[in-house]
């Protein structure tokens, strides 16, 4: 029982938020309201929260001597050494086999997907976070690979190239967020003269190229969400010209998180944004609340 927990632990559940993702198609189609179609979306969430949780215990076996340097991360039951290596690999592997065996059967183009996930982020744990800007790109990839499974499990949503742009900057934007946080910290470490183990890309990383590329990834999100609610095709598609009432939730949104990180000297952890700021969690339930409405009920 003990090692089930351990595993549990390190498969991070609390990261599961960012899988989310895959309801989006769902949602914001209007297929939420069939129940079958909303089961195959419930059931890929699930399966993709295996997946990546086998991932999280790869990538914490490799980091696992650096995270012993962490003042949090040595908390992490492979840093602690309460779950060896060995087994965390093996039963990561067997996770990975069964789980996308599965998804094999349910679903071709979700396997592809998730397959293609697996490969790009055990690459990604290797060597590519070691290399400065594309470390956040293939996490803002994962998001996008997210969003694509939600659509492909049912087949009759055509996913808009727009929501797949809006994902992959806003993600880019989450994921710069966090390293400039990282950076703010590391530095007020330093200046106590204390020196931790930090990810590789941060040290090629500063404070003026970080501000520089939040500030195009702000301005471009809210540019393609703008352009997104007042495309004709989607005004069509939805047989509603009022989405751009859904703006200003949007731009209180990046405006609220940017406040918390440069101001409140949050986002390090934008799940712990998530869930902890309320203004910021409100804000998202209206949106998401007013985008269905203006949809659903034509307000």
């Amino acid at each position: 029982m003990k090692i089930i927990l351990l595993i549990i632990s390190t498969m991070r559940p609390k990261q599961w938020v960012k899988n989310f993702f895959i309801f989006a198609p769902v949602i914001f189609s209007l297929h939420f309201s069939n129940f079958s179609e909303l089961k195959q979306v419930i059931i890929a969430f699930f399966l993709f929260c295996l997946i990546t949780g086998s991932i999280y215990i790869i990538n914490d076996s490799i980091d696992v001597n650096a995270d012993r340097q962490h003042p949090k991360k040595k908390k992490r039951p492979i840093a602690s050494g309460k779950l060896s290596v060995s087994s965390a690999i093996i039963i990561a592997i067997l996770l990975l086999i069964i789980t996308l065996s599965i998804i094999y059967i349910i679903n071709i183009y979700f396997f592809l997907i998730a397959l293609f996930y697996v490969i790009l982020n055990v690459l990604y744990s290797f060597y590519l976070k070691k290399i400065v800007i594309l470390d956040v790109l293939i996490i803002a990839i994962g998001f996008v690979l997210r969003v694509m499974i939600g659509g492909v499990v049912i087949n009759s949503i055509e996913l808009s190239p727009w929501i797949l742009i809006i994902t992959f900057i806003l993600t880019t934007f989450l994921g710069l967020m966090k390293r400039r946080q990282e950076l703010v910290r590391v530095e007020k470490l330093k200046k106590d003269n204390i020196i931790i183990e930090t990810r590789k890309t941060l040290k090629d990383y500063n404070l003026i190229l970080l501000d520089q590329l939040i500030s195009i990834t702000t301005a471009t999100t809210l540019i393609s969400y703008i352009i997104y609610v007042l495309d004709s095709d989607i005004q069509n598609k939805f047989h509603t010209d009022k989405l751009f009432f859904t703006i200003p939730f949007v731009v209180f949104g990046i405006f609220r998180y940017l406040y918390l990180a440069f101001v409140m000297d949050k986002g390090e952890s934008p799940e712990e944004i998530l869930f902890s700021d309320i203004p910021f969690l409100i804000n998202i339930i209206l949106w998401i609340t007013s985008f269905v409405s203006i949809i659903y009920y034509k307000i």
